[in-house]
């Protein structure tokens, strides 16, 4: 959604605000606070000034501790079957595909996890204005079990989600989900917000179809390759999602460039 008069009236004032008392110094903070930035988190507390302010700047003290801009998912620099979660094109409005399962996948830690979203969500996007800002999810539950019904993760992730990257998902497309689930979404539900739960959408295997019209005829290809092999044990035994990982994973602007290679991309 491009930018409203209105819209960029708020972002000024927001970034007065956070310029005049929060006064970043750093070059991280100067590289985060771009007008997409101000954009998201106004938007993420209805265009109220006041809480946005105060939501940013928890962000800023979180990124100013842990440095997720450094982070590099740890699990899967020593194993590359630890976790699935990758990028696997973009779709019709350029914003980065994510595709996921849970068959072959060896750790289910939820920090190790946590970690894992974080180098994906820093690796996307960068600092520079006109690119995409959000990501699509396209979450497999092919192979999801019991042993995934842990909550501490969920509520772990969609924390995260929430507080430290509000307004980055663009859409989140869960594909085949089992009964099984239907327990921890009704855990989940309740603490994920009206807008976020706008853009969850339901789909069976079967009909797929109408969710994938965002993706170009090259991204649907893959994507249905990535599908059936996340169903074929045969591949799975053998298969790494990882190939190629550069420690550290950071997507700004002032740092080196991640260089992560899916072995389906080639």
């Amino acid at each position: 959604m491009e930018p409203s008069n209105e819209d960029y009236e708020k972002i000024g004032l927001l970034k007065t605000k956070v310029e005049s008392e929060y006064k970043p110094s750093t070059p991280e903070e100067k590289e985060f606070l771009i007008d997409a930035t101000y954009l998201r988190y106004l938007r993420a507390r209805g265009m109220d000034i006041d809480k946005a302010y105060a939501m940013l700047i928890g962000t800023l003290k979180w990124r100013a501790k842990v440095h997720p801009e450094t982070v590099v998912c740890k699990s899967c620099l020593s194993n590359h079957r630890s976790h699935s979660m990758r990028v696997i094109g973009r779709d019709i409005y350029s914003r980065p595909v994510f595709y996921s399962h849970f068959t072959g996948i060896e750790n289910r830690e939820p920090d190790d996890n946590i970690e894992h979203l974080m180098w994906m969500l820093e690796s996307v996007f960068t600092s520079d204005i006109n690119s995409a800002q959000q990501y699509v999810w396209v979450v497999d539950y092919t192979g999801f079990s019991v042993s995934d019904m842990n909550p501490s993760t969920g509520k772990k992730s969609l924390a995260l989600f929430s507080d430290q990257y509000p307004e980055r998902l663009g859409k989140a497309i869960l594909l085949d989900s089992p009964y099984v689930f239907s327990g921890l979404w009704k855990i989940l539900s309740p603490i994920i917000d009206s807008r976020t739960h706008a853009k969850v959408e339901f789909v069976s295997l079967k009909n797929r179809s109408s969710a994938f019209k965002i993706f170009d005829a090259n991204l649907v290809e893959r994507l249905d390759r990535e599908i059936q092999e996340a169903r074929n044990p045969k591949i799975l035994k053998d298969k790494n999602w990882w190939v190629d990982v550069s420690e550290p994973c950071p997507s700004r602007n002032y740092r080196a460039e991640l260089k992560i290679e899916s072995t389906l991309s080639q």
